[in-house]
């Protein structure tokens, strides 16, 4: 086993013996190495390894891709899973990068599997890039981590292994993989950073440069942990009232604090309140603390629907809501019931004038597979309370069951772990059977919906989205 991937395993303690690992596998030399490794790790350490794959219909290539990646899984006798996704269309709704849609669409799709660990190919290489991508954007000490190598439920093995180590190991065992042509254009930052810049402090600076950043980044991230849990007592001490749009500081107690406590506070506020931490850099906490020194009322516009008021005693940072965004007019509001259906029998409903559903029932055979497409489910049908079932839009109360332990979540502390825009966090249209969320549509279903071994009647829900 590679020497670096077997440090960040045990240093990070990543996998434990009985974990399920879904490993993302686009077909790229990183993701191919990942899969090889940890299929020879499982070896040493009783785990369980799947494969998923995302084929995002951007490149000519990306059905090949996904045959190579399901041809490998089946050498090695790994279950293969794949969503077939438009992520530029996605993207284009979602009003974010191509990219970030990408990941947002694995990261969902790889959680729906149920796995206890969703394993990437991030590596040192990537590490460095966004630590210099995150210093030029202005991020801050938080953006000084870079990526982390363990967040959440995801791990990233091969943290410490550099790109040329990776092609290497792949080149030593005769492994082939896929190559994506989009990343030899330097239409995009991290392109540019890995052609032309790297490249130029390598040869020009230190060769060893990356693996220099790459260090500093893990020394901020132990640095980072010790921090956050520092500012939350801070926290707890200074908010005087917290709300899903708002959120208020004391003034006094906001100003005796050290002016880098005071910053790291202002950032965790801002991270509650915007979908996106690598949306809010250090100009924004500059701003705030400007108006916190200035006598009388004042008030701070900032991006992303953002206002700061500063009162005598009081700092409120709000989230707009604007009508057009997010609150539905009476009219607009998605409220449709639907009928009780037996075997065989289908149904179809409009949501609005380009948005339809479908729904069938049927028998569920040992032949059956689960399709894994973002608008087609699968839910146990006996489970189901059909005096309840309708699609809407989110209420007071709402949740939906997380794991199959039946443990439950709010729908909102769902969306906002999900980072799901609050723009569009009203305007989902949601599978309900009363207060419990079948699916979020687009996103995940319910745990407690799933099909299992003494399933015997499976419902079909299909979204079609007209162009």
């Amino acid at each position: 086993m590679l020497k670096g991937v077997k440090l960040a395993l045990d240093k990070f303690h990543m996998i434990d013996e009985g974990d399920s690992v879904v490993v993302g596998v686009s077909g790229g030399a990183d993701s191919v190495a990942l899969l090889l490794q940890l299929a020879e790790y499982s070896k040493q350490l009783d785990y369980t390894l799947q494969v998923f794959h995302l084929n995002h219909m951007i490149r000519d290539e990306a059905d090949h891709d996904e045959t190579f990646v399901k041809e490998l899984c089946e050498r090695l006798e790994i279950p293969f899973f794949c969503a077939k996704e438009d992520v530029r269309m996605r993207a284009d709704i979602w009003h974010m990068s191509v990219e970030e849609a990408g990941r947002r669409i694995r990261y969902e799709k790889m959680r729906e599997l149920g796995a206890d660990k969703i394993a990437v190919g991030h590596h040192e290489d990537d590490l460095a890039e966004t630590v210099l991508i995150n210093m030029c954007r202005g991020t801050g000490l938080h953006g000084m981590v870079g990526i982390a190598p363990v967040q959440d439920d995801i791990i990233r093995p091969f943290i410490y292994m550099t790109r040329s180590e990776i092609e290497d190991y792949l080149t030593d065992i005769g492994q082939t993989y896929c190559r994506d042509v989009t990343n030899e254009s330097t239409d995009y930052t991290r392109n540019k950073l890995r052609l032309d810049i790297i490249p130029e402090l390598k040869s020009r600076i230190n060769e060893r440069s990356v693996r220099h950043i790459a260090a500093m980044a893990g020394d901020m991230y132990e640095i980072e942990e010790y921090i956050d849990e520092e500012v939350k007592g801070y926290y707890d001490r200074c908010i005087i009232k917290e709300e899903d749009d708002s959120i208020v500081i004391s003034l006094a107690d906001l100003t005796e604090l050290k002016p880098f406590i005071k910053r790291e506070l202002l950032l965790m506020v801002l991270e509650k309140l915007t979908p996106r931490r690598k949306d809010i850099s250090r100009t924004h906490v500059d701003m705030i603390t400007d108006i916190c020194s200035l006598e009388g009322e004042k008030t701070l516009d900032l991006p992303y629907d953002l206002n700061v008021c500063k009162s005598y005693d009081e700092l409120r940072l709000t989230v707009r809501r604007e009508p057009e965004e997010g609150s539905l007019s009476e009219q607009e509001q998605v409220d449709i019931k639907v009928p009780m259906l037996t075997r065989g029998e289908g149904w179809t409903g409009d949501i609005d004038s380009k948005t339809h559903i479908t729904m069938r029932v049927m028998s569920l055979s040992g032949k059956s597979e689960i399709p894994h497409n973002t608008y087609t489910k699968w839910f146990d049908y006996d489970k189901i309370d059909w005096s309840g079932l309708c699609i809407r839009n989110r209420r007071p109360g709402d949740y939906i069951t997380i794991n199959d332990k039946g443990d439950r979540k709010s729908l909102q502390d769902y969306m906002v772990n999900e980072k799901i825009e609050r723009g569009l966090r009203d305007t989902l249209p949601l599978l309900a059977d009363g207060s419990h969320i079948l699916w979020v549509i687009g996103h995940r279903i319910s745990e407690y919906y799933k099909l299992g071994n003494e399933s015997k009647r499976i419902l079909e829900v299909e979204i079609t989205i007209e162009q």
